[in-house]
């Protein structure tokens, strides 16, 4: 099948296969190359699994039954560090799905706002304002990327938010269940190009509960690369059954401690120690056989979004701090191929270590100044306000109604305290380099402006 984006891409593919293109100068062979993927991808995947440190994925669920193991063999993998950025989740996958540092999108806090993505539009905004045409999903049990998906003026058109399981790695078979379904679901409509997002859960709240270098995290990186195994498998079925070729992509957005913080509790990251910024990135670009078993000096995880953009033919902004891993010269020079991915990669990791002193203490700063809203929203009142609704419920003579007095205020107050600590949080971190930085380009317009 050939598409509508296919056609319009020949003849930046002519000026590649000739040199003239923006791939001149690169080594053999590497021209033949761009040119496959630019008339291969017409789907794109990204799968994102929270929390999840590369060398335990090596040492746990690098064998034949991982999906882990399957996409590396299938495209390039790199090591990559987030030293010298936050490693707080929203921050960072905010740097995933928008293509900007947290210097720029200026977030410092899990709890959710929408201003940021306004600001710097994500990926789902970005395609659905250039390609509308594009079917773009979102497949999570978190509503970080549900809220994310619908901010902006041009929603994802598809926002699959989980609700069931009782636990993260019953909703995770969730996910993966309803995205191996919208992946077969593409083979009865092969014309329409595709964009999903799909979120693993479970490995971070193994790391928080039980931390990183926990029998439980290893097995949530298990179960991830089973679950992922399955949606490889789908992908498999779908490209059989129409020829569309599709682009994959695995990422996650930092690593963990290793060492349990207090019995039941890792703190798990959110400062810089080198498992903590320890972060991967797993590209199977459509067309790009040639390359797949090998490893990548220069992937960052701040290249996914230029990447996808650029895979669907979307001009890139010209304020993105990432670059397209598709195309960008130095990134295509920074490819080997290892005699021992495994060792290769696991001496990429050990080769990574702590910012500069300077960097350490401010990011440190800001991880304590701008989680402490959303430690006091998730961790500290809920078991209180818990404990206060068991007296309640006793009916004891008078401690109960002063519990009832107690949690009242706390209901009434709690949320005020969140709100002053988030925004002390924010001031913080703007102090901080947070968010500094204003956009070069400027905002997509809104949906009325564009159809008028």
């Amino acid at each position: 099948m050939t598409t509508l984006k296919q056609l319009l891409c020949g003849t930046a593919v002519a000026g590649l296969v000739a040199g003239t293109g923006a791939a001149v100068g690169t080594q053999t062979g590497l021209s033949a190359v761009t040119a496959q993927w630019m008339l291969a991808a017409e789907h794109v995947l990204l799968l994102g699994t929270d929390g999840t440190n590369l060398d335990k994925i090596l040492e746990y669920a690098y064998n034949d039954d991982s999906g882990f193991k399957m996409l590396m063999d299938r495209g390039v993998t790199a090591a990559t560090s987030i030293a010298g950025h936050q490693t707080m989740s929203t921050p960072s996958w905010s740097t995933i799905l928008t293509g900007v540092w947290d210097d720029k999108h200026g977030v410092v806090s899990n709890i959710y706002r929408p201003e940021p993505y306004t600001t710097w539009p994500s990926v789902f905004n970005l395609i659905e304002y250039y390609k509308p045409e594009v079917d773009t999903t979102v497949i999570s049990g978190r509503g970080l990327f549900t809220d994310m998906a619908s901010t902006g003026g041009y929603p994802a058109d598809n926002i699959i938010g989980i609700s069931g399981g009782s636990t993260s790695e019953e909703m995770d078979a969730l996910v993966t269940e309803a995205t191996s379904a919208k992946i077969l679901g593409t083979t009865t409509n092969p014309n329409v190009d595709t964009f999903m997002f799909a979120y693993q859960s479970q490995v971070d709240h193994a790391g928080h509960e039980f931390s990183g270098g926990s029998p439980e995290y290893a097995q949530a990186v298990v179960n991830v690369g089973a679950n992922i195994k399955q949606i490889l498998e789908a992908v498999a079925n779908a490209e059989s059954a129409t020829g569309d070729k599709w682009t994959i992509i695995a990422v996650t957005d930092h690593g963990h401690q290793q060492t349990v913080t207090l019995p039941g509790f890792s703190l798990g990251h959110g400062f810089q120690t080198p498992n903590e910024t320890s972060s991967f990135v797993i590209f199977s670009l459509a067309g790009n056989e040639a390359q797949a078993g090998g490893q990548n000096l220069s992937y960052q995880t701040v290249d996914i979004t230029p990447t996808i953009l650029q895979a669907f033919g979307i001009p890139m902004r010209s304020d993105f701090d990432g670059v397209p891993m598709q195309s960008d010269p130095d990134i295509l020079h920074s490819f080997v191929m290892p005699v021992d991915l495994k060792q290769a990669l696991t001496d990429a990791i050990n080769s990574y270590g702590y910012p500069d002193i300077g960097t350490d203490i401010m990011l440190s700063l800001r991880a304590l100044a701008g989680g402490a809203g959303f430690f006091l929203e998730s961790y500290l009142l809920p078991p209180i306000l818990n404990y206060l609704q068991t007296i309640i419920d006793q009916d004891i003579f008078v401690i109960s109604d002063l519990a009832q007095g107690l949690q009242w205020a706390l209901n009434t107050v709690g949320p005020v305290v969140v709100d002053v600590a988030t925004e002390l949080g924010r001031a913080v971190g703007y102090l901080t380099g947070a968010g500094v930085i204003a956009p070069l380009d400027p905002p997509l317009l809104d949906a009325d402006a564009l159809a008028g």
